[in-house]
């Protein structure tokens, strides 16, 4: 267990931690893609429900 745990330490010094600048930057285009996929969902399944309840009268 010692071992495992000294080869975690060693491996997340190798990390490349992100600053606060890129982590908002990629935070920001992580959001934008979240919206932008959630309305296309949303679009589709307005579209869908529209044309079963047309096709369904």
């Amino acid at each position: 267990m010692k071992g495992f745990l000294g080869g975690v330490k060693a491996e997340l010094k190798k990390v490349s931690w992100l600053d606060k600048k890129e982590l908002a930057s990629y935070t920001g285009v992580v959001l934008i893609a979240v919206v932008f996929v959630c309305a296309l969902i949303w679009i589709c399944d307005t579209v869908f429900a529209k044309m079963l309840e047309i096709i369904l009268r």
